[in-house]
């Protein structure tokens, strides 16, 4: 029995997904400015920590679900009947784990005395925990939705900006904002679980579930979960048991930044995972090797401007995001940046080769790798450097787990590499550097947003340029018919 869901291409997927990343600059460049002025240090510092610490129920409750779910459902996305007995089968999976999850919560907010000093907090985060699970998001992923992903989230991102306008104006309502980044981040789901019955089957299923088969692999993706969770949330976790809610403000700020630049150079792993899982169940091998190659180019085409240019900018974007107050975070911001390449090239390794290919073990010892080292590497650091200890670990630990997952990732990768103009890029980047240099040295004093956008507009448009006189392959085939479109308009 074959669906009836549309499936757009690569490029329309990839556009999608880019509008929901340009979504992530333009939504905390109107956010961030306007709450940390309004809530202060210690008022984020606090929500920072309480999302934290739901961060790890929440990735209980879901397993490896979100990532295995994926795979299995793109596998399947032909056939109804099997994905709706596979949606199933993982429903039932993620509300034993779900509840026990809640109970566990309950258990540490009554157990631990940090969690007492702000048990509502706590109790609206964990609102996220449920959503998730009657979200489906993973089989939206599978049958490549990116269309209907990009306009809810755009909805529920542009109503929760409204929310904050109109409810946040102080400290004190501190408690309002974590309601809404709770509405922001998890709301939709309640779409999604309404509009679910369009691709699955009506009726219930009278068969027998095979739950078994799905519990070894969700517990190895859960594994990788685990110790990923250990160096993005632990940092602001320890930061915040053994510092100050300041320190934790400033870590997250410069976190946030990081973030936003990190996901904009992967955008394309979520859109190929369930297209490279479906092409190597049909056994399309040169397919593979070409979406593995332009996803590598692209990478490396967009990380090493952004970790150069918003290392050197830092300060300028605290500023404008934060505000004189948090412009202690200008060295964290700066260390950590050095983590969006190894992020980018390790999802690649990950997303689109380790994991369509059934071998996510080798990134789980990846994973657990890094879980020890950025443990350590933050009870080492962060008593004595505060959130700079914190950010200089993460770096440490994102370099280790990605040398890690491409050495697994390899046989697939070393082709890739080697098409890979690195002539173009070098060149390029040392080009736009020296522009960006020499123009801030000759720049009066003016506004730190009109700096921003004419040494943005400097420094990338002199890398665009070189690559394009250099004849970079995706620039010249994907990125000089895009302006002259653009052009036409």
């Amino acid at each position: 029995m074959n669906n009836n869901f549309k499936i757009h291409s690569v490029k329309f997927n990839f556009v999608m997904s880019m509008i929901m990343k340009i979504s992530s600059y333009i939504f905390p460049l109107i956010t961030i400015p306007y709450v940390t002025r309004a809530l202060g240090a210690t008022a984020n510092g606090k929500i920072s920590f309480a999302s934290s610490v739901i961060s790890y129920f929440l990735m209980f409750s879901q397993l490896g679900i979100p990532s295995y779910g994926i795979r299995e459902c793109a596998k399947c996305r032909d056939n109804k009947e099997k994905l709706t007995k596979t949606v199933q089968e993982l429903l039932i999976i993620n509300s034993i784990s779900t509840a026990c999850s809640y109970i566990a919560l309950i258990t540490a907010m009554i157990m631990v005395p940090k969690l007492h000093e702000e048990p509502v907090l706590l109790i609206v985060q964990s609102f996220t925990i449920i959503l998730n699970m009657i979200g489906m998001d993973w089989l939206y992923q599978a049958i490549e939705q990116y269309q209907y992903i990009t306009v809810r989230n755009l909805i529920f991102k542009t109503l929760s900006v409204v929310l904050m306008i109109i409810l946040v104006h102080n400290p004190q309502d501190y408690m309002l904002y974590n309601a809404i980044t709770v509405l922001s981040a998890s709301g939709s789901y309640v779409l999604n679980f309404i509009n679910c019955r369009k691709f699955l089957e009506h009726k219930t299923f009278h068969g027998e579930y095979e739950l078994r088969k799905h519990l070894k692999p969700i517990f190895i993706f859960f594994s990788m979960s685990v110790a990923v969770s250990i160096y993005t949330s632990l940092d602001t976790v320890m930061l915040g048991f053994m510092s100050t809610d300041k320190e934790v403000a400033f870590y997250s700020l410069g976190t946030k930044i990081k973030m936003v630049l990190a996901t904009t150079v992967s955008t394309l792993g979520p859109v190929l995972l369930p297209r490279i899982t479906y092409v190597l169940e049909k056994g399309e091998e040169n397919k593979f090797r070409r979406y593995i190659e332009k996803s590598l180019h692209f990478v490396l085409l967009m990380a090493l401007p952004f970790t150069v240019y918003f290392t050197i900018m830092a300060q300028n974007v605290i500023q404008i995001l934060g505000g004189r107050e948090y412009l202690p975070a200008t060295l964290c911001m700066q260390i950590i940046n050095f983590t969006i390449i190894p992020l980018g090239v390790g999802n690649i390794a990950v997303s689109q080769i380790l994991t369509p290919k059934r071998n996510e073990i080798y990134s789980m010892y990846a994973t657990i790798i890094g879980a020890v080292i950025d443990f350590a590497l933050n009870w080492l650091l962060i008593r004595r450097f505060g959130a700079a200890g914190a950010a200089a670990a993460t770096v440490v630990t994102e370099w280790a787990v990605a040398c890690v997952q491409i050495r697994y990732a390899w046989a697939d990768l070393k082709p890739a590499f080697k098409k890979i103009p690195h002539f173009a890029l070098i060149v390029s980047n040392v080009v736009s550097v020296a522009a960006l240099c020499a123009l801030v040295k000759i720049l009066p004093r003016m506004n730190v947003l009109i700096v921003m956008i004419i040494t943005a507009v400097v420094y990338f448009g002199v890398y665009g340029f070189t690559l394009m006189i250099t004849k970079d392959d995706l620039i010249i085939d994907y990125g000089v018919p895009a302006v002259k479109k653009i052009l036409k308009r």
